[in-house]
């Protein structure tokens, strides 16, 4: 075209424009700040760790706290045992906005103090991980100190960030999100989709108004390379692309997408239906593209990674890929439904049909999210019905796999999985009612002309649930695998729910790994490290419902509320404990569920755990059960209120009291070291208490019989001053408790009878290299007048003034706790090494002179 027809065509597309501005899905912006001043980032952030407060003692997990800075109040990141601590927002906050694509950024400040009440180490470490739908997230991220702009996107109108970190602080966050107006319209300003993207430049916004659209420029649509954004006004309900065309020998397909376009080509809001395309010879060699190769029906990716977002594709045809079909490309597929497709049938079915709804060839890396995939045929003796993955990546995430199936011998009635390097996960994935010869739900196996174990299939199944899918074939021993078939693959199940399928629920051979199924729920059970064999309690088997029933608290997604139920799911908190349940609301037990919702905003609940807290002064002498204030005034009536896995936080004061356990709780000194003065004992242990009971960070003294009494139980007691009684802890009857960080002094007959210590202070036993305790003065700084802080040249705390004062001679309890663990609590400096003592590991723990300042 010449320069006067350049012209000419810029005149009327700014014409069209104008008329047709009104028609445009308007723009829309969003801004939202937090500097922390308030506690809104509590109930704003969608998921967090605990928050406590920068004074008290640890919590016994990851936590989170409010911190003076040089330019106001920000959030201080503390981890536990190397597990950091998170804070979890979605934005906008509120209602969904709808199907929308946002983009913009974040904004932070981060910092990495090097000061008494954070750490000594510099820097800590703060990283983060986005995601457009909270189910597939980036790579973690770290970020120095500094300003930060980070940038958030999505094609669903929400955007989800997670900070985790330890020893950081963060500062006045701010996000900014928008999503433009369209720049082109069709029909306003041109007839056809294709005449429009023909027309666009890299960043415009073509919309399309509703309507069925179809013939020459509506079918085998091309982006052409561009970075452009297709999208409908009124989603894919209204906006149609048909590809029928009975007077065509070969058939059309919606969009073919080949070349260099990328996640910022993005496809939205199309229903794409009645694709066919012929042929049924898969090529020997794929080293050009080729819009006649046999896949893809409804819409064909080679070599490239667009984004498709909010589409339907139903009723289309190929041999690979009835629905979507895929080679060697890298798409981001969202939000898409994939329904009554066919793979193969389109002539002499060479392969009887490969991936009935998405086929994926020739080592394509594919991110699948937020699909459902149903009711999609093979032709015949076909392989996966829903998808067909052939050494290739792809992540499935939240996905659900349903009635997918094809006449004679389909393997992988769900999905299949083979061939050389193929990994794939999936995660949070509903497989359910699909029908095949073997692998009803799944089929994995290693199948390669390469040869090399080495090469062999990896498939995850990480939180999944696989429910009432069903065999064709007649059943023989073994059964195949209703739920999961693998051969010689390896595969990885992981906190997943296995139930209500026929022939066998899991059937692996040939696995290398020695534990392939780990924390799930198989009928009929299976060996592996916490996997269990009960009915999973689902919410409704007939609605294809897998939610966990919980009395304590069900989503319904029919209703969009949360419901309880009459009883509990055995699935719940019974997942991997060394993954994360930040992510599922609360109360959640700090583990995650089992099956497709476990670490989800989902998740049904589990019993709640409470932190009380103990003040003589203040406190109530029994709880009433309404109100929010969990204060007693004394230990036992707290400890009688709590359940297992509850937290008792005792503030300072003297408490004259013979303690009882008999649960797995914590109870610690709140701030500064409570006194407990015992009669005959302080604490006893009868009730065969596990580690899972802890005492720590108290002085106690003054008991006629022992401080501690175990009797047939094992509790865990850390960092305590166990001073002036008759004897420090007695064991008896096999009790075997765990004694780390005390400090055990003027105990008359015995610190210890029949039990063991370590990292620990003991008079009446010498020293211990192996393990690691000392047998020299503590030297306490006033014991006379219950000041049992640590004397330091360095630095000691003094309760009654609120002061630090130094000391002439420094305790050899500094610095001498179990190495191994970090005193993320002790004000700096402070050696690196916890103290021993009822003050190690508190912002109260005496100072050492390493390293200097």
């Amino acid at each position: 075209m010449n320069r006067i027809g350049h012209m000419h065509l810029g005149v009327l597309w700014l014409l069209g424009a104008a008329l047709w501005a009104g028609t445009a899905q308007a723009a829309w912006s969003y801004e939202y700040a937090d500097n922390f001043e308030t506690d809104k980032a509590q109930t704003d952030s969608y998921a967090h760790s605990p928050f406590g407060t920068s004074d008290m003692a640890p919590l016994p997990e990851p936590y989170l706290y409010y911190v003076d800075t040089s330019s106001g109040r920000g959030i201080a990141f503390r981890d536990y045992k190397d597990q950091p601590a998170q804070l979890s927002y979605c934005f906008p906050l509120g209602p969904v906005q709808g199907q929308r694509v946002v983009k913009g950024t974040l904004q932070i400040d981060v910092s990495f103090p090097s000061n008494a009440t954070i750490s000594q180490y510099v820097p800590g470490n703060l990283t983060y991980k986005t995601s457009s739908d909270g189910l597939a997230w980036s790579a973690s991220a770290s970020l120095a100190a500094g300003r930060h702009a980070i940038p958030i996107s999505s094609t669903g109108g929400t955007c989800y960030l997670v900070l985790s970190g330890t020893r950081a602080v963060i500062d006045n966050l701010a996000v900014s999100l928008s999503s433009p107006e369209a720049t082109i319209h069709v029909p306003g300003n041109f007839a056809t989709i294709q005449a429009a993207i023909n027309f666009a430049g890299h960043g415009d916004v073509i919309e399309v108004a509703p309507g069925r659209y179809s013939g020459p420029g509506n079918w085998d649509i091309e982006f052409r390379g561009k970075a452009i954004t297709v999208r409908s006004t009124d989603g894919p309900e209204s906006t149609v692309i048909d590809c029928s065309d009975p007077g065509s020998a070969t058939g059309h397909r919606g969009f073919y997408f080949h070349g260099v376009e990328g996640r910022d080509s993005i496809l939205s809001g199309f229903t794409i239906q009645s694709g066919r395309i012929s042929g049924s010879q898969v090529p020997s060699s794929w080293s050009s593209p080729n819009p006649s190769h046999p896949i893809g029906g409804g819409i064909y990716c080679e070599f490239s990674g667009p984004t498709i977002a909010n589409c339907i594709v139903t009723d289309c045809r190929a041999e690979i890929g009835g629905g979507i079909g895929l080679v060697g490309a890298t798409p981001l597929i969202t939000d898409c439904t994939i329904t009554d497709c066919v793979a193969g049938g389109q002539g002499s079915a060479a392969s009887g049909g490969l991936g009935g709804g998405i086929g994926l060839v020739e080592h394509c890396d594919a991110t699948i999210v937020n699909c459902t995939i149903e009711n999609n045929r093979g032709f015949y003796d076909s392989h996966g019905g829903g998808i067909y993955c052939w050494e290739s990546t792809a992540v499935v995430s939240g996905c659900r796999i349903a009635g997918n199936e094809a006449p004679g011998n389909l393997v992988g009635g769900g999905a299949y999985c083979g061939g050389a390097r193929a990994d794939v996960t999936f995660q949070n994935c509903v497989f359910s009612r699909n029908t095949a010869l073997a692998g009803g739900g799944l089929f994995a196996e290693w199948s390669s002309s390469f040869g090399s174990s080495w090469e062999r299939a990896h498939v995850s199944v990480v939180n999944c649930t696989l429910a009432q899918n069903e065999l064709s074939g007649a059943l023989a021993w073994p059964y195949p695998g209703g739920g999961i078939e693998s051969s010689s693959a390896e595969i990885a199940v992981s906190n997943s729910i296995v139930w209500h399928n026929a022939g066998s629920a899991v059937l692996v051979t040939g696995s290398p790994l020695s534990e392939p199924v780990t924390y799930s729920n198989v009928r009929g059970g299976y060996t592996g490290t916490g996997n269990i064999n009960q009915d999973p309690g689902f919410a409704s088997l007939g609605a294809d419902d897998y939610h966990l029933v919980s009395s304590y608290g069900r989503y319904d997604a029919q209703r969009e509320r949360w419901v309880t139920d009459g009883s509990n799911s055995p699935c719940i908190d019974a997942g991997d404990p060394s993954v994360s349940a930040t992510d599922e609301p609360t109360p959640n037990g700090n583990k995650i569920n089992m099956g497709t919702y476990g670490g989800t905003r989902q998740a049904s609940k589990s019993a709640q755990n409470f932190t009380y807290h103990v003040n003589a002064a203040t406190g109530r002498d029994r709880y009433d059960g309404l109100s929010a204030d969990r204060s007693f005034k004394t230990i036992q009536a707290a400890i009688d209120e709590a359940q297992s896995g509850d937290r008792i936080l005792v503030w300072p004061g003297t408490y004259h009291e013979d303690l009882y356990f008999g649960k797995a709780i914590t109870v610690q000194s709140a701030t500064d070291a409570a006194v407990i003065v015992g009669n005959a004992y302080a604490f006893s242990f009868y009730y065969g208490e596990s580690s899972k009971s802890v005492v720590s960070n108290f002085i106690i003294k003054g008991c006629r019989q022992a401080a501690v009494l175990c009797v047939s139980a094992s509790p865990a007691l850390r960092n305590l001053t166990i001073v002036n009684n008759t004897i420090g802890v007695d064991a008896q009857e096999g009790a075997d408790p765990y004694i780390v960080n005390c400090i055990f002094w003027g105990n008359s007959n015995a610190d210890l009878e029949g039990c063991q210590a370590s990292y620990s202070c003991l008079q009446h036993n010498p020293p211990d290299s192996f393990a690691h305790n000392i047998n020299s003065d503590p030297l306490f700084a006033d014991p006379d007048n219950e000041d049992f802080h640590l004397k330091s040249r360095y630095g000691r705390y003094v309760s009654q003034s609120g002061t630090w004062a130094t000391d002439s001679v420094t305790s050899p309890c500094i610095d001498k706790g179990d190495d191994s663990e970090y005193p993320r609590a002790e004000r700096t400096p402070n050696g690196n090494v916890v103290n021993m003592g009822a003050y190690g590991d508190t912002p109260y723990a005496s100072l050492s002179g390493w390293p200097p300042y």
